[in-house]
């Protein structure tokens, strides 16, 4: 995933609570529990998120 913007890097949010809406903003958790690496590459322009699953 490419990202134009470089002033905030990704993080990992803490899990919802149970009553919690579940919407959006919680992407990297479930890649946190699915990848085997993840990481950000800065670019010239923006960033890219990566991931490794299954290696």
């Amino acid at each position: 995933m490419r990202d134009p913007r470089v002033e905030r890097l990704p993080t990992v949010r803490p899990a919802p609570e149970p009553d919690a809406p579940r919407e959006c903003g919680h992407g990297l958790l479930l890649v946190e529990e699915l990848a085997d690496r993840w990481g950000v590459a800065p670019e010239l322009i923006g960033k890219t998120v990566w991931a490794e699953i299954g290696t």
